[in-house]
């Protein structure tokens, strides 16, 4: 049965100007360059690379958080790359974010009620309305109705983000950008929190972009998984396919960075280092973005950007000698 493409992403770019002291033009940031890819009605979609890759960008540009330079995002066939603002408002509620840290993510000087009610008020809830929705949701995230007259900051950070989980599911979402929701918290606390957004995926049919460092919590959660490098996806395919069978060198390299909790393993385990520093995306290698640290870069690596093309059956890389 072929599966519903509910988001696409097709070439898209988000550059930033770069200026000097006195303000004139150096060059470009390119944070998102040429990014491709289908993300499918109900499945978890997980991102992953070192930071500064462009994980956020990528995210915020699909959201329109941040104006895409060129290229589109086809949400439910609109294209919403190029959708004018007054057409935004409708779409909105369909597409949310749940961000990073969820100290600054909510408001000190709102109650939970009022956090929670502001997207539900936008949609044209009436008061009574906001207030059962409200009960509802912290009742989804495992907090009390009680909590619901506190202030953000009597809270700590892992009901923080269960605050910040309901307030983006609060509009009956279809799409939630997961901006690392995890990593501010405690490690005890981010199975808990990953384990919500898997149980609220299947209650209400939501769709994940899902970013992350710890790549063992990437794997448990996502169907699918793309590894990017300097603003590039270098690979694309299922969970299992990827860490099961990883065919970039950089995805090598990330995979046998994993912490192995089994001694014997680890002894046996070969970790792959990652040679040199990470360039500037001011001043991205010609060829492969990843040629100035792979230990198998040609001449051709160098000169020629490979083509991101598909390997294996519903995987993907960008690499000459693939």
């Amino acid at each position: 049965m072929e599966q519903e493409v509910l988001l696409e992403v097709k070439n898209l770019k988000k550059y930033f100007p770069m200026k000097n002291f006195f303000g004139a033009k150096i060059g470009d940031l390119k944070a998102v360059d040429d990014v491709s890819f289908v993300i499918y009605k109900g499945e978890t979609f997980g991102l992953v690379g070192e930071s500064g890759c462009g994980k956020s960008t990528l995210g915020r540009t699909i959201l329109q958080m941040l104006e895409a330079d060129s290229g589109s995002v086809i949400f439910k066939d609109k294209d919403i790359a190029n959708l004018p603002k007054d057409k935004w408002k409708e779409l909105r509620s369909k597409l949310q974010i749940i961000f990073q840290d969820p100290y600054s993510a909510l408001n000190p000087n709102w109650t939970v009620k009022e956090l929670i009610q502001e997207p539900l008020k936008n949609a044209g809830m009436s008061r009574k309305q906001c207030d059962e929705r409200v009960r509802e949701l912290l009742k989804m995230v495992n907090m009390n109705e009680e909590d619901m007259h506190k202030f953000s900051y009597e809270f700590s950070g892992g009901q923080r983000q269960r605050i910040g989980i309901a307030r983006a599911v609060a509009s009956y979402p279809e799409f939630i950008f997961c901006d690392e929701p995890i990593s501010a918290l405690d490690v005890s606390v981010q199975a808990q929190v990953v384990n919500m957004l898997k149980d609220l995926q299947q209650e209400l049919g939501l769709t994940y972009l899902f970013t992350a460092h710890d790549l063992s919590m990437v794997h448990h959660i996502s169907d699918r998984i793309g590894v990017m490098y300097l603003g590039s996806m270098v690979e694309l395919g299922t969970s299992e396919e990827v860490f099961e069978n990883p065919l970039h060198p950089y995805t090598k390299a990330l995979i046998s960075a994993i912490p192995i909790a089994d001694p014997e393993l680890g002894r046996k385990s070969q970790r792959i280092p990652i040679q040199g520093e990470l360039p500037s995306p001011m001043n991205a290698p010609k060829g492969c973005r990843f040629c100035t640290r792979c230990p198998y870069a040609t001449d051709k690596c160098r000169e020629e950007r490979p083509e991101f093309r598909e390997i294996r059956p519903g995987h993907f890389a960008r690499c000459h000698m693939l």
